[in-house]
């Protein structure tokens, strides 16, 4: 008799499921740190940018061109307090989905478990069945040759 699982269709839509949620989270990963890079080109943008400024100073540039610099750094400042709110966003979608793998995970070695207990029963049933068919084989050729033997001795 060949083993059959019975919640074998769940636990391959349980597998399906988990790749999907691993597909999901690494999409999300790719896009955070997409997010991460752009807030770091913005910083060193800032940081080339400031270094410009300093070396106008000492140039004596004009005062409208730092103006012009000082708007266009708070701009950039502003640009990076936004990217580090979408950073936070994506982090915490990232996460979520983390966790939801983390349940189809478990779900998934529940169901695993399940069915190696199931296996590890239908086996032990199958062996008791044969030892069951090899002690009744051996009673039986016993017997038959007990009779033989009791019918020449007669």
């Amino acid at each position: 008799m060949k083993f059959h699982f019975k919640f074998q269709k769940l636990l391959d839509i349980e597998k399906f499921k988990e790749e999907e949620i691993a597909k999901e989270l690494k999409t999300a990963q790719k896009k955070l740190n997409e997010e991460k890079k752009i807030e770091s080109l913005l910083k060193s943008l800032l940081e080339t940018r400031q270094i410009e400024m300093t070396k106008m100073l000492q140039a004596n540039a004009a005062a409208s061109t730092f103006v012009l610099f000082e708007s266009y750094f708070t701009k950039l400042n502003r640009d990076i307090i936004v990217q580090r709110s979408r950073i936070k966003k994506f982090s915490e979608e990232v996460e979520q989905v983390r966790q939801k793998l983390l349940a189809a995970f478990k779900k998934r070695k529940l169901l695993e478990k399940l069915r190696e207990r199931h296996k590890k029963d239908f086996d032990e049933q199958e062996k008791r069945l044969e030892m069951k068919k090899l002690d009744e084989m051996a009673t039986s050729r016993f017997y038959y040759k007990h009779i033989r033997e009791k019918d020449v001795l007669e």
